[in-house]
């Protein structure tokens, strides 16, 4: 069974690079002020443990200097996201975080075990003593925490990292102007984004209407069709031909004592397993964007049943990524070591 996983999923990487053979051109480059990449992390956090490894990622890195997460912001009815993701920004040493919690979180359509119930592990009561603490409407709207963070920076500076659905990615460029900036959402956006790397998407052998992209298609649309920046797409395939070992787990990701991203991944499924690393190679092409061969621009259009869909054009703003038969090895160890302590 492990044999015909492997085939499939080299059968997968060599269709997807079909989508980018023909005039491969050099990554876009993510923005960085100070030898910093500056990110927003827009996350699903609450069904797959790849958005908690890709935290993982994105904090140790900051640790060495190379990226600094502003704010996480996440869009699905979790009743503990958001707590999840301040429990794993404060223990990573990061307080400052500004972490939201959408007004109208989307009710994904699986059944997949809501992994940050790990949260309560971590938290000691309510934080701040608010009762209800984690429920939307306790945490800010994401689109506030977005806008604030884009007025305030340079032109060009924050990249996006989308970890999820594009529920509130499209409400931030159909955001107006407020108390925060006279500018539109997707003035602000125009003005001061850097790239967006994004999660979603396929280009298999077999067609597929991915997760992030199903789950709210008129959303994601209007991400990928209106944008008015750089988009990298890390489309299905990839993820899922290199898988992030539970090994690591079981050494406790080299730390001592409590670990949320690590006890997050043995509670979302029983040990010992790998897992596909759809979310967390979204935050390797920031730190890391020569480990992947990406596509000549073009533009990419969603239907109406979520399927996405890649034409070259030298003058679109979109780049997907694919994978040599060699990159996956090189891409899987340096996951491994950047989030190992």
């Amino acid at each position: 069974m492990k044999m015909l996983r492997r085939i499939f999923a080299a059968l997968a990487l060599m269709t997807l690079a079909t989508v980018a053979a023909a005039g491969a051109k050099k990554a876009p480059a993510p923005a960085r002020v100070g030898g910093e990449a500056l990110v927003i992390i827009d996350t699903d956090l609450g069904n797959d443990i790849d958005d908690a490894l890709a935290m993982a990622l994105a904090y140790k890195a900051e640790s060495r200097g190379r990226l600094k997460v502003l704010a996480i912001g996440c869009h699905k009815a979790s009743p503990t996201a958001a707590d999840y993701a301040r429990v794993v920004s404060d223990f990573y040493g990061h307080p400052e975080v500004e972490v939201g919690m959408s007004p109208n979180p989307v009710k994904e359509f699986s059944d997949y075990v809501d992994y940050t119930s790990v949260a309560k592990d971590y938290i000691q009561g309510d934080a701040d003593g608010v009762e209800g603490h984690g429920e939307a409407g306790v945490y800010e709207d994401p689109v506030k925490i977005y806008r604030r963070v884009l007025a305030k920076a340079k032109p060009h500076s924050i990249n996006f990292v989308s970890l999820g659905f594009g529920t509130t990615l499209a409400r931030l460029l159909e955001s107006g102007p407020d108390e925060i900036s006279k500018l539109s959402g997707r003035e602000l956006v125009a003005k001061k984004a850097g790239i967006l790397s994004i999660m979603a998407g396929s280009y298999g052998i077999r067609k597929r209407a991915e997760y992030n992209v199903a789950n709210d298609i008129p959303a994601m649309k209007k991400v990928f069709e209106t944008w008015p920046g750089i988009i990298v797409q890390n489309p299905f395939e990839i993820g899922a031909a290199i898988v992030y070992p539970g090994s690591e787990v079981e050494k406790n990701l080299g730390y001592e004592g409590a670990q949320p991203v690590a006890e997050a991944y043995r509670i979302y499924k029983a040990m010992p397993y790998d897992r596909p690393s759809w979310d967390i190679l979204s935050v390797a092409y920031v730190l890391e964007p020569g480990l992947f061969t990406v596509s000549e621009p073009g533009k990419i259009t969603v239907d109406g049943e979520g399927y996405t869909n890649f034409s070259p054009d030298g003058k679109g703003n979109c780049y997907v990524l694919s994978a040599t038969i060699d990159q996956p090895q090189a891409i899987r160890e340096f996951i491994v070591d950047n989030i190992r302590k």
